[in-house]
C-alpha cells in the first residue's frame, strides 16, 4: 500500500468519526467558521448537549489536520487536497446514501 493509499483510508475513517460525533452533538460540520470554531473550543453551535461525543469530535478534527499537515509534507500540497477531497466525497456517501 501506497502512503497516498494509507492516507485516503486514514483520513475517510477519521473523517466519518468526525461525522458520526458531529451528528450526535448536532454540529453542521460543513458550515463556513464551523471547524474553526470547534477548533476552538467553542461548543455554542451544538444543538445537542454531549460532552463526551464533544470532546472526541474536537480531538478527532485536531487529528485530521494533523494527518492532512503530515500528507502534505510527504506527499506534497496537491496530493494531499486530493485526499481530502475524496474522504469527504467517501463521508457524503456514506451519511446521505442515494435513495433507489
Amino acid at each position: 500500500m501506497t502512503t497516498f493509499e494509507h492516507f485516503n483510508r486514514e483520513l475517510a475513517s477519521i473523517d466519518m468519526e468526525i461525522a458520526r460525533l458531529a451528528q450526535l452533538c448536532g454540529v453542521r460540520m460543513l458550515e463556513p467558521g464551523v471547524a474553526e470554531a470547534v477548533l476552538r473550543g467553542d461548543s455554542s453551535m451544538c444543538s445537542s448537549d454531549n460532552p463526551l461525543a464533544w470532546e472526541k469530535l474536537r480531538g478527532l478534527l485536531v487529528l485530521h489536520y494533523h494527518v492532512v499537515s503530515e500528507a502534505a509534507a510527504t506527499d506534497g500540497v496537491e496530493a494531499a487536497a486530493e485526499g481530502v477531497r475524496k474522504a469527504l466525497e467517501s463521508v457524503r456517501e456514506r451519511m446521505n446514501p442515494k435513495q433507489q
